[in-house]
């Protein structure tokens, strides 16, 4: 039997070489019966190289991976397919001239994937008659076709042919198969997802630390590449690295969530909102913030006290403290420094006083939000002047708050005069005297205190007794005394009026003082009876 393979490769028209074959003739008498010649195979071309799709990402522009987020190899999306043809052409090894003969092409999917549109031609050589073809061919002329559609891998189909040979020689019979092959690479398409979410603790008391949480998620099927995260300072926050802290997480597997805490110093009170923003290859991004409620404590203190005192005379200072912060206050004390001009009396909420520090001070212990407590302490005005009571609140973690109470003590202003004739009654032409006594009564030094006298109409002056110093002159009927400088409290002065009546009468002695203390002058007046025979 005559048979010819060839195989095509790849979308290849595989051509089927002439496979010649050799009509018998009658033996003649002496004459050896030629051999046929052996059938030439055409070698089949070489296969096309594999084509191999595979999706690489630019090493340039990729993160560093580690280990454990590195895809497998397998993983990797490839595809390679050959699709391979063979067309085998089987036929006797001589056919006799006018006799028919049975000869079969052989088409056989010999890859290990589906090849489309198989089509067979075969061109009948002239001297060649078909009797009949299984299946049954189409096409025009000495060109006979059969359209086989698909063959799955390793399924052949075959064609029967019956052939009559109608002239001696070498026929050449040449079919040929084309076909179309696929390459199918199945890709793996994933979607990672990032999410990041921002914590933090609902209130810290200033001066403590506050934690920051953030967590980074990837929620999706695939790596999150290149995972980076900013997050960014209020005022009131602090970080060794700065208000804007950068950070990498590298990659971000399936699933997989990190988390990433910042420890800041607080700064300042009140509502601290920090921001934060993930961001990954492939546009992903995520952002969310969170809020800190920084607690301040404040202390506030308040004195009151008059602002002008006597000597001698109580004052009363009332001392409030107040929690004007936002968290609570702890171990409050409160001290109220005494100035000079003042004497401890007494104070109220067990207030204790220590003599050589002249200060007041009391416990009140904490001190809620809003919160207030007051004290007060009674003091005796001692020393004239301007005195300030230093008044201080301290509390845990340092807190402090001072102010002070200022009081002016001043002396009072209060003049004593007292007005006696000596001799009363008294006959006409006899001397008597008049005495006046000045006392400084109140607490404050009187100052240029002058005393003017007014002698009756009917009497006659005739001197005077003067603290020493003093000068007077005689106007009229007014005895006008230079001013005394000063006069101390709870001092005295005297001063003496010599008269002598002249007519008989209930005559009126008047005297007047006045100084820089008094707002209206000191009258006084005294009646003396002068009599005749």
């Amino acid at each position: 039997m005559n048979r010819t393979i060839l195989q095509g490769v790849a979308c290849l028209v595989v051509v089927l070489a002439h496979a010649p074959i050799v009509l018998a003739q009658p033996e003649l008498p002496g004459r050896p019966t030629p051999q046929p010649p052996a059938p030439v195979l055409t070698p089949p071309p070489a296969p096309m190289p594999p084509r191999v799709i595979r999706l690489v990402a630019d090493e340039d522009q990729l993160p560093a991976v580690p280990q454990e987020n590195a895809p497998a190899a397998a993983d990797a999306p490839m595809s390679k397919q050959e699709p391979a043809v063979s067309l085998e052409w089987s036929s006797p090894a001589m056919l006799r001239l006018g006799q028919p003969a049975q000869c079969m092409l052989t088409v056989r999917n010999t890859s290990g994937s589906a090849v489309h549109g198989v089509v067979v031609r075969q061109r009948v050589p002239a001297g060649v008659v078909v009797k009949a073809a299984e299946p049954r061919a189409g096409g025009e002329g000495p060109i006979m076709v059969w359209e086989l559609g698909t063959l799955q891998p390793g399924q052949e189909r075959r064609i029967q042919l019956q052939l009559v040979p109608e002239k001696k020689g070498d026929l050449d019979c040449q079919a040929t198969v084309t076909f179309t092959g696929a390459a199918t690479a199945r890709l793996k398409v994933r979607e990672p997802k990032l999410t990041l979410k921002a914590a933090a603790v609902e209130k810290v008391m200033i001066g403590d630390s506050a934690t920051l949480t953030l967590t980074i998620s990837n929620s999706g099927d695939g790596v999150a590449e290149a995972v980076k995260v900013k997050a960014t300072l209020p005022e009131g926050l602090e970080h060794a690295r700065g208000k804007v802290i950068d950070f990498e997480l590298g990659n971000l597997a399936a699933n997989e969530t990190r988390t990433v805490q910042l420890v800041c110093a607080t700064r300042s009170g009140g509502e601290q909102k920090f921001e934060a923003v993930a961001t990954a290859e492939g546009e992903l991004t995520s952002a969310d913030s969170a809020t800190v409620e920084v607690m301040l404590p404040r202390l506030d203190i308040v004195a009151s006290g008059p602002k002008l005192r006597y000597l001698d005379r109580q004052a009363t200072y009332v001392i409030q403290v107040v929690n004007a912060g936002s968290a609570p206050v702890q171990n409050v004390t409160v001290n109220d420094v005494l100035p000079a001009g003042f004497k401890f009396v007494s104070a109220t909420m067990g207030g204790k006083h220590d003599q050589p520090t002249r200060s007041v001070s009391w416990f009140i212990g904490d001190l809620t939000p809003g919160q207030s407590r007051e004290v007060s302490v009674t003091a005796l005005a001692v020393q004239p002047g301007e005195h300030r009571h230093k008044v201080t609140a301290s509390a845990a973690r340092g807190l402090k708050a001072e102010t002070e109470a200022v009081t002016r003590v001043d002396g009072l202003s209060a003049l004593l005069m007292e007005l006696v004739d000596l001799d009363d009654p008294v006959e006409i032409g006899s001397d008597t005297s008049y005495e006046i006594r000045i006392t400084n009564t109140g607490s404050k030094t009187e100052t240029n205190l002058q005393l003017v006298c007014t002698i009756p109409d009917k009497m006659e002056f005739l001197g005077v007794r003067a603290p020493a110093g003093v000068k007077h002159k005689v106007q009229g009927k007014e005895i006008v005394f230079e001013p005394l400088p000063k006069l101390a409290p709870r001092a005295d002065v005297v001063f003496k009026v010599q008269v002598r009546g002249t007519a008989p009468g209930d005559l009126r002695f008047r005297a007047r003082i006045t100084s820089d203390g008094l707002s209206d002058p000191v009258l006084k007046e005294e009646s003396t009876k002068v009599y005749g025979e």
